[in-house]
């Protein structure tokens, strides 16, 4: 096929697919579906307690608070408070003396702020494409302005309510707030301004007289966690930051609250509450399932409270509120009722039982039949068809509910009715208030209540009915027809083996040829999808494979050298595969991460530098083999016409070639300050502060200008290398492409280490040695002809050996560099620490160089960090192609190898996606769906968009293109 039409067709291909994905994602990830408008007190039911007032014990059901402050520390995780290492002295105190209450608030992912701010105001489980857009500062999509919510119900009540911190408040509830200062959420390598701008206004809003709800949203222990983990040195000094704010708060209303009652017979206390939106993992990060990240915190606190005073005052007194596990949904209702304002229409939350304990029984059961009211109101529009609950009276017969044998809504009515009945017997009783009889029907009575509200939450919050299943069935279509079209140009491209493509199954003269390494990858891979726990462990897969097409590679050599290269290749994946654990379930088991970032800090700094002592010891060994083949090619051929002209752009390459080398030295020095002044790593190396002064004074002395002085010197760098390639084109270097690729996958290191944290950073040096014991010769050249030569045998015997179908003999065992270094693509995304929970998302280098967020920017810095280890492993595989042997050394073969090995890698994701969405469309109801499915779809977006299409796809034409534009 021709070229021109083989790259036609698959871009074509690849817009059909880009429009199935939409389809799917329209389905699959639609807004959730709720109940329109807001409720009101006309909705709500009859009290059934009417009859007892008629009886003359009249109870006339009254809110408890008139004012309420919310303090949200972002990623507040519960043993920052309740845990023996807390420092938030304060509050602790106020839970042992019975001044505040405490709880575990469990938090339901996705655990990113836009949603958990979403629950804690709606009760509802958000969408999960609120995680993706919890990053678009711009977005308004995901506003509650038409959605019942709780703040909606306290303005309407006519409360004054103001706003100071995360501006994601501002997106989310737009003419809410009366006095508001936003702060960016996004911006994680703030961790002092962002809360100071809080800080500035407790006292000064507090002490006014015209608010009726507060909000300050801190978002500083949430940076901390980012950049530096849980055990950072700064995170006990912003717990103690914290802490103050919680005296400040609580000392300040409760004098405001004295005065106030004491001049006004009518007013209520304040209400206070410390919480958090979400928690954190063991290295710092949330987004996930994971126990520490779901687990914060809520911390009643106010006049109105009276808490249990915990007699044991050790150490551990506190420790059994880690245990004390409540939803974080129940905070709607429970602010609802304790302010009498309506239930918002949506919730699924319970109120908490401990925030009525102020009521009379006759007051909480009412409160207690409104929660349910509005609770089998959702049930009811999940359900059109389910019946009305009829008038119950105390003669009414109670049901006998059976789960087995009745639909879930028939149930869930079945005990709603349960609930009224038992409720209408307490109050039409004859017996005291107060009294033992009585407290037992009200005991029973609120119980019932419990129980209906408890299984209707939690089947309505695994309930979605918002799927699109033809939207979906759409896109799978799409990525059907895109599967077979990119088998059939797959097998139009040419051969299998190091050729191009990863050799999966080839046609050629009739014969149907087969590398059995490649087929039980894919069909192993795709079975691998099916299981949640697989998905989650995804990186033990790969880590597998690799080893295993190493170890194929070391049975198959016919060489002792390529034997030994396999073995050292296979030793030194081992240290990779141990460097971080990732997943879930030895997520915090040890690692070399944890060896070196706890005792052995002083080492990891020291192969930091080794490190970028070998990137640039590689580069100068590149340019010093280019030469050596320039040199043997010129002694060949100095007699030849023209050789003459040549020579004069000899003298210019080399001084190319030298401002390449002192460009990266310059980046690498930079990257190593960055890194070192960032966390301290000159303290750790026992470097004087004068020392680093002196050192820091060659550098920016702004950490965000040293990054920005990076990403000119890396673009310089590759103008130094289109010029260097151009340069070796008319010096009569016979191949300029191969040294222009080494010289591109060494200089995008700077920039990848950047982007990476500091204990990584070794990993990119293995990296290297893995892909260099591929062509050794490219380093340490034993002859100048072998030596980044197209047309010398770089290859053992039997490379591109392949079997027909049933005669698998072992040459056809023997699998591609293509086929392994798309292994070590998808394995080095997890060695770099990465899951493919949304938790693993590293956001401590993303602000590099940027002064004030900016989505795409951040986006942009956030991929190449994250995706680090991809992007470096596929210039390798351009770096294999420009170095395998060809027919000829023209450009236009260099490009037919890239597009086969673009139409080959797209094959496989287009496998990939086309096996995940069809898991995730029948494991739609599945309990894992939006924990572990849904998370792993996200991330196969990212993967196809914007890795396969937008940097291998595009990056990769574009950079061959430019290339050839050089050419002579």
């Amino acid at each position: 096929m021709r070229l021109g039409w083989q790259i036609g067709l698959l871009s074509a291909i690849l817009l059909v697919e880009l429009v199935g994905l939409g389809f799917f994602i329209k389905g699959f990830f639609p807004y959730k579906k709720s109940i329109p408008g807001f409720a009101g007190q006309h909705e709500q039911p009859p009290d059934i307690g009417q009859q007892q007032q008629q009886q003359g014990h009249k109870e006339q059901t009254v809110h408890q608070y008139d004012r309420l402050v919310i303090m949200l520390v972002d990623a507040l995780r519960n043993d920052f408070v309740f845990g023996n290492n807390s420092a938030m002295a304060y509050t602790q105190d106020l839970l042992r003396d019975g001044q505040a209450i405490g709880f575990t608030a469990k938090a339901l992912a996705p655990t990113v702020t836009m949603p958990r701010i979403k629950a804690l105001m709606t009760g509802t489980v958000p969408n999960f494409l609120d995680a993706v857009l919890n990053i678009a500062e711009s977005d308004t999509s995901s506003s509650l302005k038409f959605q019942d919510n709780l703040l909606w119900q306290l303005k309407n009540q006519g409360k004054t309510i103001n706003m100071f911190g995360d501006d994601t408040w501002l997106r989310l509830f737009p003419d809410v707030f009366s006095r508001t200062d936003g702060t960016s959420s996004f911006f994680v390598t703030d961790t002092v301004e962002v809360d100071n701008n809080v800080t500035r206004h407790v006292s000064p809003d507090l002490e006014r007289d015209d608010w009726d709800v507060t909000i300050f949203h801190y978002l500083g222990l949430d940076h901390i966690g980012h950049l530096a983990g849980p055990d950072s040195p700064l995170m006990r000094p912003k717990q103690q930051e914290m802490d103050q704010v919680v005296q400040t708060i609580f000392e300040t209303i409760s004098r405001q609250d004295v005065e106030r009652m004491r001049s006004d017979s009518s007013a209520k206390p304040t209400l206070f509450v410390l919480l958090g939106d979400h928690a954190m993992n063991e290295i710092g990060n949330h987004g996930g399932n994971s126990h520490l990240e779901t687990s914060t915190v809520f911390v009643f606190m106010g006049q109105g409270i009276r808490g249990q005073p915990i007699a044991d005052q050790g150490k551990n007194a506190l420790s059994a509120l880690l245990a004390k596990e409540v939803l974080q949904i129940n905070l709607v209702p429970t602010l609802a009722l304790l302010f009498g304002v309506p239930v918002p229409k949506n919730n699924l939350g319970m109120p908490l039982p401990e925030l009525l304990e102020g009521y009379r029984e006759g007051e909480r059961l009412r409160l207690l039949q409104l929660a349910a009211h509005q609770i089998y109101g959702v049930v009811q529009a999940n359900d059109p068809d389910l019946a009305d609950v009829e008038a119950q009276t105390a003669d009414s017969k109670v049901p006998q509910c059976d789960e087995d044998s009745e639909s879930v809504s028939d149930f869930l009515r079945c005990k709603y009715v349960c609930a009224l009945v038992a409720h209408h017997r307490f109050a039409q009783s004859n017996s005291i208030p107060g009294s033992a009889e009585t407290s037992a029907l009200a005991s029973v009575t609120e119980r019932e209540y419990y129980n209906f509200m408890e299984h209707a939450s939690a089947h309505l919050s695994r309930t979605f009915s918002g799927y699109d299943l033809e939207a979906m069935v759409t896109g799978i279509g799409a990525f059907g027809v895109v599967t077979l079209a990119l088998a059939a140009l797959y097998q139009c491209s040419g051969g299998i083996g190091d050729s191009g493509s990863f050799g999966v199954v080839n046609f050629k003269a009739k014969r149907f040829s087969v590398t059995m390494p490649a087929v039980v990858l894919l069909i192993a891979y795709i079975v691998s999808m099916v299981s949640s726990s697989l998905i989650e462990e995804e990186h033990q897969f790969w880590y597998f494979w690799v080893q295993t097409m190493l170890a194929l590679r070391v049975l198959t050599s016919s060489t002792f050298g390529a034997t030994l290269r396999s073995l050292t290749q296979m030793g030194m994946f081992r240290v990779i595969r141990a460097w971080n654990q990732t997943g879930q379930k030895w997520t915090g088991e040890a690692d070399i991460r944890q060896y070196l970032s706890s005792g052995n800090v002083r080492l990891m700094w020291t192969l930091v530098i080794l490190s970028f002592v070998l990137f640039a010891v590689c580069a100068q060994r590149i340019h010093s083999c280019a030469a050596d083949l320039r040199a043997k090619e010129g002694t060949q051929t100095a007699s030849q016409p023209g050789n003459a002209a040549n020579i004069k752009y000899r003298w210019r390459l080399a001084l190319g070639q030298r401002t390449f080398r002192s460009l990266l030295a310059g980046s690498l020095f930079n990257v190593l300050v960055y890194q070192m002044d960032r966390n301290s790593g000159w303290e750790v190396l026992g470097i004087g502060r004068s020392a680093w002064s002196l050192v820091r004074w060659f550098t920016p002395s702004d950490l965000a200008d040293v990054a920005r002085l990076i990403y000119l010197l890396t673009f310089l760098m590759a103008a130094a290398g289109a010029v260097c390639m151009w340069l070796r084109a008319r010096s009569g270097h016979p191949d300029p492409l191969s040294a222009a690729t080494l010289e591109g996958l060494v200089g995008m290191l700077p920039l990848l280490t950047l982007l990476a944290r500091p204990h990584n950073i070794p990993l990119f040096a293995m990296f290297l040695g893995i892909f260099f014991l591929f062509f050794p010769c490219a380093l340490l050249p034993t002859q100048p002809h072998s030596c980044i030569n197209p047309n010398a045998v770089l290859q053992p015997e039997g490379e591109f050996a392949a079997a027909r179908l049933g005669e698998w003999r072992l040459p056809a065992l023997r699998p591609s560099k293509q086929l392994v270094q798309l292994c070590l693509i998808h394995a080095s995304f997890f060695a770099l620490g990465n899951s493919n929970s949304l938790a693993s998302l590293d956001l401590s280098n993303a602000y590099a160089g940027v002064s004030r967020y900016n989505e795409t920017l951040v986006g942009i810095l956030m991929f190449t960090g994250n995706w680090a280890g991809p992007l470096w492993w596929t210039m390798a595989a351009f770096s294999t192609l420009a170095l395998s042997p060809t027919a000829t050394g023209s450009f236009g073969g260099r490009t037919r190898k890239l597009v086969d090995w673009l139409v080959a890698a797209h094959l496989w994701q287009a496998c990939t996606i086309l096996t995940l969405s069809i898991v995730v469309t029948m494991m739609r109801t599945h309990l894992f769906i939006w924990s572990v499915f849904s998370p792993r779809y996200l991330y196969q977006i990212a993967w196809f968009a914007g890795f396969y299409l937008v940097y291998a796809t595009v990056g990769g034409m574009l950079w061959m293109t430019s290339l050839a534009q050089l050419s002579p």
